[in-house]
């Protein structure tokens, strides 16, 4: 059995913000615990389980964050982020990206920058370091 993605910690209210999240996660339980942290929070949570899908709904929906396992079946994570990006320096935009992965060496941090992800957490996850991290790349909700 894997360590849960994020450690229990308690998380202040906070108001709904509204934001969009996609949150890219292959692990079942990982999912559930992560998807209930960011909905108590208020934001809108989006969750696939694997890197080729996470292209697909980016190509069609607009999040304000992606949260990207690295390591998953069917696509991994950094192959997803380069993908994502390709499409971006076509069509525009730019979704921060943020690597979420038990790989927590400064290599891995390095190989998920190179990539194209805009920043690291590695798991478990503390919820401060999610919600601080999360805040520092989002403003406000995702306009269509």
């Amino acid at each position: 059995m894997t360590a849960p993605a994020l450690a229990p910690e308690s998380v202040a209210a906070a108001p709904t913000t509204g934001l969009h999240v996609l949150l890219v996660e292959d692990n079942p339980v990982n999912r559930a615990i992560a998807i209930r942290l960011l909905e108590k929070r208020g934001y809108l949570v989006t969750a696939v389980e694997n890197g080729a899908l996470a292209v697909e709904i980016t190509d069609h929906e607009r999040f304000d964050i992606v949260l990207m396992d690295v390591q998953m079946p069917v696509m991994d994570g950094i192959t997803a982020t380069k993908s994502i990006r390709e499409r971006e320096r076509d069509r525009g935009g730019h979704v921060p990206i943020v690597a979420v992965t038990a790989h927590a060496l400064d290599q891995d941090r390095q190989r998920c920058l190179a990539a194209g992800m805009d920043d690291y957490l590695p798991k478990p996850i503390r919820t401060p370091d999610l919600f601080a991290t999360i805040t520092k790349y989002c403003q406000g909700p995702a306009t269509a």
